[in-house]
């Protein structure tokens, strides 16, 4: 069981979910985020609402049904 401070991710999967990418993409991640001033977290949820958004558009369940 992986313990973080008093944060226990095994307990929390349900929550959060972690994602790799390469180390290039990681980087330009890193400086969108310091020209945008959010964390990584902020800004790939950001990207990705604006994506689904943009496929989605007629997707009457909306964004918050996502699962």
């Amino acid at each position: 069981m992986a313990f973080y401070g008093a944060f226990n991710m095994e307990k929390d999967n349900k929550r959060w979910k972690s994602v790799g990418i390469d180390l290039t993409t990681y980087n330009k991640l890193r400086k969108i985020c310091e020209e945008e001033d959010r964390n990584i977290s902020q800004q790939i949820k950001r990207m990705v609402n604006r994506e689904y958004r943009d496929t989605f558009k007629n997707d009457s369940l909306g964004i918050g049904s996502v699962r």
